[in-house]
């Protein structure tokens, strides 16, 4: 099911897919840098590129913005983890989180029922999992 996702802005619920990758804005925090930055759409793959060119710092935070809205897309449920909304259709949606620090290779799909984890979170279990109890 997760292979026929799209993923949408939590806040305005548009479209974030750009032909096979998930397009964000980014912010350094530490830089006075932004510019636009495509995703894997698989969970669990952190292949990304940048415009500009950009090498993240390890252990930098990164803020994502939704390019339609602006808004920021950082968690409420913990500030280290940007939301996105993760849609099969318009009527079944998961939260997907992952993590705004690079090289902290951790995402989260909260379904209904539970928690799926990949990356580095794959099989662990982490302090962070208790503020995304489903």
């Amino acid at each position: 099911m997760i292979q026929n996702c799209n993923y949408h802005c939590p806040k305005c619920e548009k479209s974030l897919m750009k032909n096979s990758s998930v397009e964000l804005n980014f912010k350094r925090q530490n830089h006075n840098e932004t510019g636009v930055i495509h995703l894997s759409p698989e969970p669990g793959n952190y292949d990304f590129t940048t415009t500009p060119n950009v090498s993240f710092d390890k252990g930098e935070r990164v803020i994502f913005i939704c390019p339609l809205c602006n808004a920021d897309l950082t968690s409420e449920k913990n500030y280290k983890f940007a939301e996105l909304r993760m849609m099969v259709n318009e009527f079944i949606y998961f939260e997907a989180l992952f993590s705004t620090v690079h090289g902290d290779k951790r995402t989260y799909i909260v379904t209904q029922d539970e928690i799926d984890s990949y990356g580095d979170a794959d099989g662990e279990i982490h302090d962070d999992l208790d503020d995304f109890n489903p």
